[in-house]
């Protein structure tokens, strides 16, 4: 295997983290790289999370070098020093495109998250006719349904109210929900409302989607813990 372009030592992390951070608390790296500061922050018994553009750099260098230090087969760094043998576990998270998209200097929901298999089986749990018109996506006589992949907070509401006709109410369902978004919406539109997407939904679309996914996306936040029982990486 290639070497890592810029590699740190583990013992110059070693004393960084000890002197910023107490164990069980949470290392941040933007930039994971090799890593070696979610390496160390493991052996150290403190929580991690870290950030990787690159899906080549994980594959071949975080991923294999994390899941040898969960399995205490990793004897290098600090091993020894930490009196590290194995234990914990990690997981790769999707960090998914934005929600917003600007086109001509104005900012617009972003299709993919407006629209598709989620929408759609909302609009039926909610008896809305399914209706393709970004960023609205349903129509319940004068009320319009918008479905949100993500989290609806104060801007998502006031730009898919500026959508609507003058005699138009709004529903809105999103997969997280700020709770000012709602009063927020009931100023602006009278009678709208807000909405979390029903469990039962988001656990059908979760599955078919993989939200988490098995392979590795384009860009992943990787996090980290050292409980006392052990795990596997996930």
């Amino acid at each position: 295997m290639t070497p890592f372009a810029t590699p740190k030592p583990e013992k110059l992390l070693q004393r960084i983290i000890e002197i910023s951070t107490n164990p069980g608390e949470t290392v941040l790296d933007c930039f994971l790289g090799s890593g070696t500061t979610a390496a160390v922050a493991h052996k150290l018994g403190r929580r991690w999370v870290g950030v990787e553009r690159e899906r080549g750099t994980i594959e071949s260098y975080a991923r294999t070098r994390l899941t040898k230090i969960v399995e205490g087969s990793d004897p290098g760094g600090i091993t020894r020093v930490a009196d590290w043998s194995g234990g914990g576990g990690f997981r790769i998270l999707e960090v998914a495109p934005s929600m917003f998209s600007a086109e001509g200097g104005q900012v617009f929901l972003s299709e993919w998250a407006t629209n598709g298999k989620l929408a759609e089986a909302t609009a039926a749990q909610l008896h809305f006719e399914y209706q393709h018109d970004p960023p609205l996506c349903g129509q319940r006589g004068r009320s319009r349904l918008a479905v949100i992949d993500g989290l609806v907070n104060e801007d998502v509401v006031r730009l898919l109210a500026n959508a609507l006709a003058e005699d138009e109410r709004l529903c809105v369902c999103g997969t997280a929900v700020d709770p000012a978004a709602r009063d927020a919406l009931r100023k602006m539109r009278p009678g709208s409302t807000v909405r979390k997407i029903p469990q039962s939904i988001l656990q059908e679309y979760r599955q078919a989607t993989r939200w988490v996914q098995q392979r590795l996306p384009d860009a992943a936040v990787l996090e980290g813990t050292r409980p006392i029982a052990e795990a596997v990486p996930v």
